[in-house]
């Protein structure tokens, strides 16, 4: 293959690359430390800067500067403890504005939750100044995301100076792989310069003259010892072991970095989390929706409130309770068996709101002006009220907060044949509320493409969870469930 046509390729990839974002040297690597630092001082300077602060104006110069250092410093610590584990100093993300201003104000906030519970388990409430700590808290908020701001300015400004090289690598490889493949197009946005290109000289049928092949090589060696590259990209399909063998062989006489990279079939399998697996690796090819961490979390957050949420509620079970007594025959509360996590069935938790108890094989759902809806059953549906009682299937473990909402059984088995990734839900805890409630897709679902809609709320969801996701769905809960909507 000529010159010309290995230039073409180069170019090629150059323009794919560049339409998608700005460039990011490997280089930037270096900045992640020099923010990391710079994060350590600033916190510690606002501390000790609200200490004073509050000092002069609430305590009038009688408060303790010590203490104020000793806060800066344990809030830097936690900080940045928690940036590197949420990746907020690593390079392709110091660029990412929004995504950097949310992660590190939920950051900011996680600290001073980890701090008040470590306080209050260890009783040393008495060292912190509970004023200057609210003062350095509120100001933080405004500070980080103005640091983050002025963080990813810097790394623009720095990029686009030219002050960070990329690195210099070349494509060593079958021509149609080269081109096949995605990941070689993106390279010049992780920060690598594609110099050239060498095809290998493999036939149709992948045999290869072993001299031609050296020839071919020993252009490869010479180019590189001549231009100083940095890194030696080799794209040929994994089961061609005796070609990857001879390139292996000849390159290693090369002093920078070989790298094989997946071919398009194995791609496809790499592209997944890599594990070790006791003697070897292993490809995860599924994962469970939470980790063991987010799933502890987001169970603490649903039993705390759920506990406190029944203790304030007490009265008004009493009073909804008597009331539905008092309008018609039958008990207050209405047991239906529903699917939940990992397919279990449990006996959900509601307030009465028809004159029937549907549960077996066939159960109806409920329709505008259904006549077994009773009169104070409508107002409690329409207020959403009739569900407050499942924070006893929450308390239990049963349900959580925020997940896919549980259907009757009757129904979860017919769109379980209806719907492919309908048993997908089960991944999770089933919720009171919901993506797919806050998001209008709640009540009756006459049409299978409305609980398609449904469903595919839910699987985003499962598949994009954050604590902040379920606070987020909570607070939108709250202020529409007054709304009427098409709850019935």
């Amino acid at each position: 293959m000529s010159l010309a046509r290995d230039t073409s390729i180069v170019a090629d990839l150059a323009r794919s690359a560049s339409r998608d974002q700005l460039a990011v040297p490997i280089s930037l690597n270096v900045m992640s430390p020099l923010v990391a630092m710079f994060d350590l001082i600033w916190i510690v300077l606002l501390g000790v800067g609200a200490g004073f602060l509050y000092d002069a104006v609430a305590l009038r110069g009688n408060g303790e500067g010590q203490s104020y250092l000793g806060s800066g410093i344990a809030v830097a610590t936690l900080y940045s403890a928690f940036g590197h584990a949420a990746q907020l100093y690593r390079a392709p993300n110091l660029l990412r504005l929004k995504w950097q201003v949310g992660r590190s104000t939920l950051i900011w906030l996680m600290v001073f939750v980890f701090l008040a519970t470590l306080v209050f388990l260890l009783k040393i409430g008495a060292a912190f100044s509970r004023g200057e700590m609210l003062l350095f808290f509120t100001s933080g908020i405004v500070v980080t995301a103005v640091m983050r701001l002025a963080v990813a300015h810097v790394c623009t400004v720095v990029i686009s100076s030219g002050a960070l090289k990329p690195n210099r690598v070349i494509l060593v490889g079958l021509a149609e792989e080269i081109a096949a493949n995605d990941a070689l197009s993106a390279l010049e946005r992780y920060g690598y310069a594609v110099v050239r290109v060498f095809p290998l000289p493999v036939a149709l049928d992948r045999t290869f003259d072993e001299e031609a092949l050296k020839a071919r090589l020993r252009e490869v060696i010479r180019y590189v010892r001549e231009m100083n590259i940095e890194e030696i990209i080799v794209a040929i399909p994994w089961s061609l072991t005796d070609l990857l063998g001879a390139v292996e062989n000849e390159l290693r006489i090369l002093p920078v970095p070989v790298k094989l990279v997946p071919d398009t079939t194995t791609g496809r399998v790499l592209d997944r989390p890599l594990f070790e697996f006791g003697p070897t690796k292993a490809v995860q090819l599924q994962r469970a929706p939470l980790s063991a961490v987010q799933r502890n979390l987001k169970q603490g957050m649903d039993r705390f409130l759920a506990a406190i949420s029944l203790v304030l509620l007490m009265p008004f079970f009493a009073v909804i309770s008597a009331a539905i007594r008092l309008e018609s025959p039958g008990p207050a509360f209405f047991l239906q068996t529903r699917v939940g996590f990992n397919g279990r069935q449990f006996r959900i938790f509601k307030f009465r709101t028809m004159s029937t108890l549907d549960d077996g094989p066939v159960v109806v759902q409920a329709t505008r002006n259904d006549k077994r809806v009773t009169h104070l059953g409508a107002l409690l549906r329409k207020l959403s009220i009739d569900e407050v009682p499942q924070i006893l299937n929450v308390l239990r473990g049963e349900m959580s907060l925020v997940g896919p909402r549980p259907h009757a059984l009757a129904h979860d088995n017919e769109y379980d044949r209806l719907i492919a990734t309908y048993a997908i839900r089960h991944k999770m805890k089933p919720g009171i509320t919901g993506w797919a409630q806050v998001n209008g897709f709640r009540g009756e679902t006459p049409e299978i493409a409305m609980m398609k809609r449904r469903v595919e709320s839910d699987l985003w969801y499962i598949e994009y969870w954050s604590l902040w996701l379920d606070i987020r769905i909570l607070l939108v809960t709250v202020v529409r469930v007054l709304k009427p909507d098409n709850a019935f």
